[in-house]
């Protein structure tokens, strides 16, 4: 059974429809140095490359008991609630390129990769909602225009309209490529005033679009596929 690690706070009812998916929900374990509004984010945590999940050395042990016919990887680097030392496992992963801010990424991340793009927004998992491997969804301008620059299919959308406690959330942070043509979001996407652009631009991609509950998208640390 395919596996979706996302927040220990996440709403049931979302769980809940992940699970009539198909899929078996892991819950995140908070990390006391993180602020509490991401403290249980996937996206902060953990990444999934190559077959191997590369984790933050305080959760290594919790996601080796959890997860199933995967490699679980100790990340070198432990994390602190402070930017830039908090982004260590914040990358993503367009295809088989990186993005993310190098010189704050754990090296077992950056090993596994050919092709890196490296980005003054450190937050880039967070930032950016993959759909395949060369298009994708942000409302950051920076990463917009360098990988649109680069040669890939990206939809720039409004900032704003994520929840995230007191906080701004962001787009890949309140989503996840489930299936390779369905992406989940937290929250009704219908809500979201570029919901026509972002609807259309999915369409041309083949992708479907599921809204797992009711309300305001809200950045939960993403829905990571195992």
């Amino acid at each position: 059974m395919k596996q979706i690690i996302t927040d220990y706070r996440t709403d049931e009812d979302t769980k809940a429809e992940l699970k009539k998916l198909g899929f078996s929900v892991i819950d995140t374990k908070p990390i006391k140095a993180l602020y509490a509004e991401v403290s249980g984010h996937g996206d902060m945590q953990i990444h999934i490359v190559n077959g191997k999940a590369i984790c933050e050395p305080t959760v290594y042990n919790y996601y080796l008991k959890k997860l199933k016919n995967v490699d679980v990887i100790c990340g070198s680097v432990a994390i602190n609630g402070k930017y830039p030392e908090d982004i260590a496992y914040n990358t993503c992963a367009i295809g088989n390129t990186a993005v993310c801010k190098v010189s704050n990424t754990a090296p077992e991340i950056i090993n596994e990769y050919k092709n890196i793009i490296d980005t003054r927004q450190g937050y880039a998992k967070c930032s950016i909602c993959v759909l395949n491997d060369y298009s994708a969804i942000t409302s950051d301008n920076g990463l917009y225009k360098q990988l649109t620059n680069l040669g890939f299919n990206i939809l720039k959308i409004n900032p704003g309209h994520i929840a995230l406690g007191s906080m701004e959330g962001f787009i890949g942070g309140a989503s996840g490529l489930i299936k390779p043509n369905l992406i989940a979001f937290n929250g009704d996407i219908s809500e979201h005033p570029d919901y026509k652009n972002i609807k259309c631009f999915c369409r041309d991609l083949n992708i479907d679009i599921i809204s797992l509950n009711k309300g305001v998208l809200t950045d939960i640390g993403s829905f990571l596929a195992v």
